[in-house]
């Protein structure tokens, strides 16, 4: 027996995702329920200056990211916005991130600080 797996990609975090884990919005925009959430724990961080989700890259929680000093000594995580969504972004994924995504800053004063 041959099995078919049925997937689609989250634009966000580049996942493949089962097509019911997606929150589709009008204009055929859509996103996987997990990149949703890191998008409003970034909201919240924003918002109140305290960081309690978890990193959208490698999905340590705060606590973890505090105990494994990857994070700011206050908890600060880098903050990108990515077409219409947040991403807090724990500061050791964070180059790696900025360096893929040269897309969206390459042609920027911050890319061109970094060489992108």
């Amino acid at each position: 027996m041959i099995g078919i797996t049925i997937g689609d990609l989250c634009p966000y975090c580049c996942r493949f995702r089962s097509p019911l884990d997606f929150i589709r919005m009008p204009g055929g925009v859509k996103i996987c329920v997990e990149c949703e959430q890191r998008h409003l724990e970034a909201l919240e961080a924003i918002a109140t200056g305290n960081f309690l989700g978890e990193c959208s890259e490698c999905h340590m929680k705060a606590d973890e990211l505090m105990a494994q000093k990857r994070c700011g000594t206050r908890g600060e995580m880098a903050v990108h916005f990515e077409a219409g969504k947040y991403r807090a972004i724990c500061l050791v994924c964070n180059p790696e991130y900025v360096r893929l995504r040269r897309e969206l800053y390459g042609g920027t004063e911050f890319g061109n600080a970094l060489k992108l």
